[in-house]
C-alpha cells in the first residue's frame, strides 16, 4: 500500500511538473550589450564594466543633487532679499560660492570617472 501511494505521488508530481515545462523558444534573442567602459572578454570583465558604469552614474546623480541643493538655497536667499531680511551682496556672494561649489563637484566627478 505504501508503495502504491509512493508511485501515485511521483506520477502526480511528474505530471504536474510536465504542465510547467517550457521547451526552447528558439527565438533570435539579441546579444547582451557590452558596458560603455569596455566589456572585455568574459563575465567577470563585463561585470566590472557594469559596476564602473554604475559608479559613474552615481557620481552624476551626486552632481545633479548638488545642483538642486545650490539652486534651492539661492532661491531661498533671493526670497529673503525680497523680504528685506538679507542684502543683495549676501545673495551675490551666495550665488558665486554656489557656482564655485558646483564647478568643484563636477570637476571631482570627472576626475573620479577617469580614476575608476
Amino acid at each position: 500500500m505504501k508503495l502504491l501511494t509512493f508511485f501515485r505521488n511521483k506520477v502526480a508530481l511528474l505530471s504536474g511538473s510536465a504542465l510547467f515545462y517550457v521547451g526552447n523558444a528558439l527565438a533570435e534573442l539579441p546579444s547582451i550589450e557590452q558596458p560603455t567602459s569596455g566589456g572585455g572578454s568574459g563575465t567577470y570583465a563585463m561585470m566590472k564594466g557594469y559596476i564602473r558604469d554604475g559608479l559613474i552614474l552615481g557620481g552624476l546623480i551626486i552632481a545633479a543633487v548638488a545642483f538642486i541643493v545650490v539652486a534651492n538655497a539661492a532661491i531661498s536667499c533671493f526670497h529673503h532679499v525680497r523680504q528685506g531680511k538679507a542684502t543683495w551682496t549676501e545673495f551675490g556672494t551666495f550665488v558665486i560660492i554656489g557656482v564655485i561649489l558646483l564647478v568643484v563637484v563636477i570637476w571631482l566627478v570627472t576626475k573620479s570617472s577617469d580614476i575608476i
